[in-house]
């Protein structure tokens, strides 16, 4: 089914989470920093150029979980300290973070 528009008024997932892009860039520099690598370091390891990275941590280029985890090893870095991260930037509670109790057995 099309719309009345012919398409013209949908809006891409990019535009829709352009701020969204923008945090999840910031975030992965902050973490690049804190490992003590720079861009080129980085895209060195990716086998791809600094560019690359630059847009994803400028929020101007999507990302997927296998290109995001692929990061996250590059920096030595576990994906899942920079989801929790992620998630704190966007303000995300989810529901096992919130109910899970250390220690608890």
């Amino acid at each position: 089914m099309t719309s009345p528009n012919g398409g013209h008024d949908r809006i891409s997932t990019k535009t829709k989470l352009a701020n969204e892009l923008r945090i999840l860039g910031n975030v992965l520099a902050r973490a690049r920093e804190r490992a003590g690598l720079k861009q080129f370091d980085v895209a060195a390891r990716l086998s791809l150029p600094p560019s690359y990275l630059s847009k994803i941590e400028n929020g101007t280029r999507r990302l997927d979980v296998i290109e995001f985890v692929q990061i996250a090893n590059a920096m030595n870095i576990d994906p899942s300290e920079i989801l929790q991260e992620l998630e704190t930037a966007l303000g995300v509670t989810t529901p096992a973070a919130s109910s899970h109790v250390g220690g608890a057995g």
